[in-house]
């Protein structure tokens, strides 16, 4: 496939992952992702799960997301993939937070038609993971992303406070 933003290269998951392929991972954050989480009542209840070394979603976006007439908006698109993104560190053993996200919206997504969503590691150096993502319906990629996430180590749950830096 080609990318104009993002490298399309995606390190395999490591041998010593418990995660396997076609596993769901809805329910990591069950209560509070705004985009998978099943108990969430707002959440937009999407179910990615594992597909190689990619975690993957097949996702129709509601007319509920919609920002311009019929358009499916752009935070939501960013939301979408942040978030399966974050997916793609778990199943790589690293529990981290978003650093930076860069999205590039190359074609209007219509809302009420499904896509395709992946997302993948590229590289991890020390704390940094560097993670890619696209939507895509047939061959057409309508978004890429790319972010970088640190890894907050094995005690990653102490971070997860309003009044906390990340390190």
């Amino acid at each position: 496939m080609n990318y104009k933003y993002i490298t399309g290269e995606a390190l395999t998951l490591p041998s010593n992952t418990s995660w396997k392929d076609g596993m769901l991972l809805q329910d990591i954050y069950p209560d509070s992702s705004f985009v998978s989480g099943s108990k969430n009542s707002e959440s937009m209840r999407m179910q990615p799960v594992i597909k190689k070394h990619f975690v993957y979603a097949k996702y129709i976006f509601e007319d509920r997301f919609a920002g311009g007439p019929g358009l499916v908006h752009g935070g939501i698109l960013s939301a979408a993939l942040d978030d399966l993104m974050g997916y793609a560190t778990v199943i790589h053993n690293k529990l981290c937070v978003t650093a930076n996200l860069e999205v590039n919206y190359l074609i209007p997504v219509p809302v009420e038609q499904e896509y395709e969503l992946f997302a993948w590691v590229k590289e991890i150096d020390g704390k940094k993971i560097s993670t890619e993502s696209v939507i895509k319906k047939e061959n057409n990629i309508h978004v890429e992303s790319k972010g970088l996430f640190i890894d907050l180590g094995e005690n990653a749950f102490k971070h997860f406070a309003p009044e906390k830096n990340y390190p």
